[in-house]
This record gives structure tokens, C-alpha cells and sequence, in this order.
């Protein structure tokens, strides 16, 4: 009757020890997956305030130059740690205020920007045999109505 007791008792043991080998995976591949969504989030969350903030210190100019120069400046302010999120790079710059002139029936003067951030995770995404790269680019863009301009009346 002892033996059986002991039987058991080892057996359990035995179970439990499986039960902590297989969460113990799962864990790690759960954080790795946490990891890498909250840096992606977090790309896409600095690039969306960088363009947003670009494309209103370019519309606060008088012409074309100065707000390119602003809108790099304004991309500038944000920092990036240049590993898993490079900088962010103004890659469009649309500045169209119709040089001076009325511009047609139903169009305003305005201003695009154009944003985008390459983000490297830590881990590979595989699911499923499909091997996912770790290279990933966020790109934004925003338009905004150009407040300072000058019009020449006819």
C-alpha cells in the first residue's frame, strides 16, 4: 500500500514538472511578442506626433523655405534611441500656397508632410512557419490648411 502512495506522489511531481516546462515556453514566447508590439506601437506613436507637429510649424509660415526649415526642425525635437527606431526622416514636403495667387473655386492653400520611421525588433515574428521580417517602416502623412499667406488681389 506504500508503494502505491509513493507511486503516485512521483507521478504528480513528474506532471507538474511538464506542466512548468510548456508555461515557461509559452511565457517567453508571450514577452517576445509583448516586447515587439509595444515597440511597434510606440513607432507608430512618434512618427504620428512628429508629422503632426511638422506639418502646424510649416503651416504657421509665410512661404515654402521657411516652413521646410521649421518643419525640420520640428521632426528634429524628437528623439528616437537610432537601434530599434531610426530617426525620423522627412521624406515629402508639399508646400502649395498657388504663389501668391487666388487660389481656384473650392481649394485652400496648403501644406503636406510627409513622415516615416524604420523600426527593427528584437525578435523575428514566426508564425506558423511563415518567417515575418524584423524590418518595419512607418510612414504618416498629414496635410494642413497654410494660415500666413499673402494673396495678391487682382
Amino acid at each position: 500500500m506504500k508503494k502505491l502512495s509513493q507511486l503516485q506522489s512521483r507521478i504528480s511531481t513528474g506532471f507538474s514538472l511538464a506542466e512548468v516546462a510548456v508555461s515557461a515556453f509559452l511565457v517567453m514566447v508571450l514577452a517576445v511578442l509583448s516586447i515587439n508590439i509595444a515597440i511597434l506601437v510606440f513607432a507608430s506613436s512618434v512618427n504620428d506626433k512628429a508629422c503632426r507637429d511638422a506639418v502646424r510649424a510649416a503651416a504657421q509660415q509665410p512661404n515654402a523655405a521657411k516652413a521646410r526649415v521649421f518643419a525640420l526642425a520640428s521632426i528634429k525635437n524628437h528623439k528616437t534611441d537610432g537601434f530599434f527606431l531610426s530617426s525620423i526622416q522627412l521624406t515629402n514636403f508639399n508646400y502649395n500656397d498657388f504663389n501668391g495667387n487666388p487660389p481656384p473655386v473650392g481649394l485652400c492653400p496648403l501644406v503636406q508632410v510627409t513622415t516615416s520611421v524604420n523600426v527593427t525588433l528584437p525578435a523575428p515574428v514566426i508564425f506558423f512557419g511563415a518567417s515575418l521580417t524584423n524590418k518595419i517602416t512607418f510612414s504618416q502623412i498629414y496635410t494642413s490648411p497654410i494660415i500666413k499667406t499673402k494673396i495678391v488681389m487682382p
